[in-house]
């Protein structure tokens, strides 16, 4: 709500501009009753008929003035209700681009993507009918009972009591009806999880004929999804029969006793017309509120889900003192120092005591066997995660004293995972440097041997990449992550196992080039594979987080039995002599 609120705040000239058209559609509206009872009591009754044909002009006038208001106020509202999601959305935004790994975990994906869409739809959806909706209903309210006032005192008890009586049948209903309101786009969360899993990973599912498992799973998230709408619609069941018998009542109660007033002279039949308007015109009000307050508990669920993104406090903050210029005044471009570090909530650290240095154009390559750490050094180099003890420095300064976007700007990255981007391949490839030339483009996809590949598609570097690049093999979109990563021209690059969807030919032409094109930059290359990592100027051999050995192919293949164990797991003794 303190976001949506903030949102108001800033957006008060079109509030106000809302408000004061709401406030002429109502009184424009309850002026239709009055000069239906001036046509009554003064045409009708009086066989007056100059009097029928100004009070009719003026109820047209009313009834038009009326329209053309309410017309101007819907664009209003519809345009406060779009903008209201266009500034939650940016903000979720935003805010997702300082979350830590650790953060993004926290909520999960699924639950982000529904917090950004549907439940600022909802939000949204419910800002433009509260304008519409609630807005007038106070106005309408107390001009309906002042009017009636002035028609009779008497029967004002009847419009009142009946509001008493719906007020709190309503309330009644919606305090049923707020915890299972709360619950519903927790279960959407769900949906969309299951969906996804079930889309992305339908290749897996289909190979190992797991249909029928995975109907299971998403029908049992359907039905859980069903279930909360079905207990929520029949809370809210009785609101129809109770609407239409609260109407019934006070319009026999208002001809009831109105007709005895008329008896006594104490009104006219047009007053009794326009009280049993303004009753109605009072309970319409409160019915349209009503059906817009159904949707308050989920706007309030969906409010709270938004906050609770934002403000969410980022577990990797810039310190405020952070430079954004300094003269570097080590010659090592990168140095661990004693690191350590543990996921949370892991027993367990994966990083122990881990010292390495990367000198400015020479290649460090680190191996080691699945979950020794690898991965993990790449995200602590980008800050993705902090270290627990120990320091990284760049350039001679710590890089958690950095801003971080200057510390990225400083690394151009190649993930484990090969991700692309939905449009053209050069927009992929540009994503690290807008303003890349078509010769900077080709220039990096030649070096990543991605350059034939992509000419040869049908409209070369403006072909077509589809969500995730499933259009392109596994080995092409690694290529095409490479290049991306060449295009942006950075001191530091790392490459995440990138090159593991390569054939040997492909990798060792790729190795060829980039150790002549990147003469001057800090490369760090991150493999499973020895002929990946064999040429490096040194090699960090890692075992369960800890470093077992550092130095070139032939000191380690002397000294370090890990690195001896995984030269044998991949090549023969005949390969091995022959490097």
């Amino acid at each position: 709500m303190t976001y949506l609120i903030q949102f108001l705040k800033e957006k008060k000239g079109l509030l106000l501009l809302i408000i004061v058209a709401t406030v002429i559609q109502s009184f424009s509206t309850l002026a239709v009753p009055y000069f239906v009872a001036k046509i009554i009591d003064v045409g009708i009754i009086k066989k007056d008929m100059s009097a029928i044909i100004l009070s009719g002009l003026q109820m047209l006038a009313a009834v038009g003035i009326s329209a053309l208001i309410a017309l101007w106020t819907s664009y209003l509202c519809a345009d406060l209700a779009a903008l209201s999601g266009k500034y939650l959305r940016d903000r979720i935004f935003d805010k997702t681009q300082v979350l830590s790994i650790r953060d993004f975990n926290r909520f999960s994906t699924a639950s982000m993507i529904t917090r950004a869409t549907s439940d600022i739809t909802v939000i949204q959806q419910t800002v433009i009918m509260f304008t519409q909706m609630i807005l007038p209903a106070p106005i309408i309210t107390i001009a309906a009972i002042i009017m009636t006032i002035a028609v009779n005192p008497s029967l004002v008890v009847i419009p009142i009591s009946v509001m008493v009586i719906f007020m709190l049948a309503i309330f009644i209903i919606f305090k049923k009806a707020s915890p299972i309101s709360q619950t519903i786009q927790t279960r959407l969360d769900s949906i969309n999880r299951i969906m996804g899993e079930a889309i992305t990973g339908v290749r897996v599912i289909r190979a190992f004929d797991n249909s029928e498992f995975e109907r299971k799973r998403t029908n049992d998230a359907f039905l859980a999804y069903a279930n909360n709408v079905i207990r929520l619609n029949k809370t809210f069941a009785m609101f129809s029969p109770l609407i239409w018998t609260v109407i019934g009542i006070s319009l026999i109660a208002i001809f009831w006793f109105g007709s005895f007033l008329v008896l006594n002279g104490e009104i006219l039949i047009g007053g009794i017309t326009a009280v049993s308007e303004y009753t109605i015109l009072l309970l319409i009000t409160l019915i349209m509120s009503s059906m817009v307050m159904v949707m308050l508990p989920k706007m309030k669920a969906c409010l709270d889900r938004t906050q609770e993104v934002l403000d969410t406090i980022p577990e990797i903050l810039d310190k405020k003192e952070a430079l954004t210029k300094r003269t570097p005044d080590n010659p090592e471009k990168l140095v661990f120092d004693q690191v350590n570090f543990s996921y949370h909530g892991a027993e367990e650290s994966v990083l122990e005591n881990i010292s390495f240095s990367c000198q400015q154009g020479q290649t460090t390559a680190i191996i080691g066997g699945t979950g020794s750490g690898k991965s993990t050094i790449a995200g602590l180099m980008l800050r993705l995660y902090d270290v627990a003890s120990g320091q990284i420095t760049l350039e001679g300064t710590d890089i958690r004293e950095m801003p971080q976007q200057e510390l990225r700007e400083k690394i151009s990255y190649v993930p484990q995972k090969a991700i692309l981007f939905s449009g053209t391949i050069a927009d992929n490839l540009r994503m690290g440097n807008n303003e890349a030339s078509w010769e900077e483009l080709e220039a990096a996809a030649k070096i990543a041997q991605a350059h034939d590949f992509i000419n040869e598609s049908e409209a070369g570097y403006e072909s077509v990449v589809a969500q995730g690049g499933t259009n392109f093999s596994g080995g092409q979109k690694q290529r095409l992550c490479i290049t991306r990563a060449l295009v942006k021209k950075a001191p530091i690059y790392i490459f995440d196992d990138s090159f593991s969807a390569l054939d040997f030919k492909t990798d060792a032409a790729l190795r060829k080039t980039l150790k002549k094109e990147l003469t001057n930059a800090t490369v760090i290359i991150i493999a499973q594979r020895i002929s990946t990592i064999i040429d490096a100027d040194q090699i960090i051999v890692l075992d369960s987080g800890r470093m077992a050995g550092i130095g070139k192919h032939s000191q380690l293949m002397k000294n370090c039995p890990v690195y001896q164990e995984i030269v044998a797991s991949q090549l023969t003794v005949k390969e091995t002599d022959t490097l």
